[in-house]
């Protein structure tokens, strides 16, 4: 499963929280943007965490989930790099 996670986050404490979440679970691409490559059980933590993270009135956060096909059309601009193309590392 993929998603595109993007967030719009009044408070800084919050903000913080919810980064930390994003980045145990995906990539950073931009400020407020993660790139996440999941299965059904981490998707259904991902979102609990999210939600227990953030406030449900002052907060904006998207999340996108995007198909394989959708996927192989897509690429970053000028540098024709795939998207969710990142290696993981293994130590």
């Amino acid at each position: 499963m993929y998603l595109l996670i993007v967030y719009d986050i009044a408070d800084d404490k919050r903000r913080y929280r919810v980064e930390k979440v994003l980045s145990s679970y995906g990539k950073r691409v931009n400020y407020s943007v993660f790139e996440v490559e999941t299965d059904m059980i981490k998707y259904r933590n991902l979102v609990t965490q999210l939600e227990e993270n953030s406030s449900k009135k002052e907060d904006n956060i998207r999340i996108y989930i995007l198909g394989k096909e959708s996927l192989k059309k897509s690429f970053v601009l000028h540098t024709k790099e795939r998207i969710f193309s990142y290696e993981t590392l293994y130590l």
